[in-house]
């Protein structure tokens, strides 16, 4: 059972990489709002189904199977540590992903839309330009060392986060630049992709 979902995994994993280059080259066939927002309603959803069930399997396994592979280290929960990294990776994950869900939800452009509508760039949105994809990120990392699993917290690191780290790079960037032009490239210029940018301020000279 656990290797018939390993392979079902790696199926979901390169039907993403696979969607998200088909997806690019359609774009790439066209241009303007109308385009990029009629083609997004037949990939979006594609990309989201192959998505979720990669992220299903993933948990079922982990719960089924939390240590399917013996090369794979068991963690200790009890550890003062684990539980201090993924207490504050469940904070951070809280504390970038909501406001990011809130942003579009007030403006009718909400998650379960699957499609941008609306160019949103205020809350945190200022600071990095992926906040609920960051907030996923830090949620999957935390729950795989407080569950513990180490294969949940391997097949996140390098099944889904690259997959999508792909997706939005290729497709949903250049999906961005169709749909809302010179507003969309000033503001990938300013802002950060994923990680905010940390300012360090140097003391002035006989200060």
């Amino acid at each position: 059972m656990a290797i018939k979902l390993v392979f079902f995994q790696l199926y979901c994993v390169l039907s993403l990489y696979l969607i998200t280059i088909i997806g690019r080259r359609l774009l790439n066939k066209g241009e303007g709002f109308d385009y990029a927002r009629h083609l997004a309603g037949f990939i979006h959803p594609i990309y989201a189904f192959g998505l979720v069930g990669f992220m299903v399997t993933t948990v079922v396994l982990a719960h089924k199977s939390p240590h399917p592979f013996p090369l794979l280290p068991e963690p200790n929960i009890s550890s003062p540590l684990s539980l201090t990294i993924s207490r504050l990776l469940f904070l951070f994950a809280i504390v970038v992903g909501l406001p990011g869900i809130a942003g579009l939800a007030r403006r009718r452009v909400g998650p379960l839309r699957l499609m941008t509508e609306e160019f949103v760039k205020g809350g945190i949105r200022r600071y990095l330009r992926n906040p609920m994809s960051l907030g996923g990120y830090l949620f999957l990392i935390a729950y795989s060392i407080r569950f513990p699993s180490p294969y949940l917290l391997l097949a996140t690191l390098i099944g889904l986060i690259p997959a999508h780290i792909f997706y939005l790079k290729i497709y949903e960037e250049k999906e961005l630049e169709l749909k809302f032009g010179e507003e969309y490239l000033e503001y990938k210029k300013e802002v950060p992709f994923l990680l905010p940018r940390i300012k360090w301020f140097k003391k002035c000279p006989g200060s």
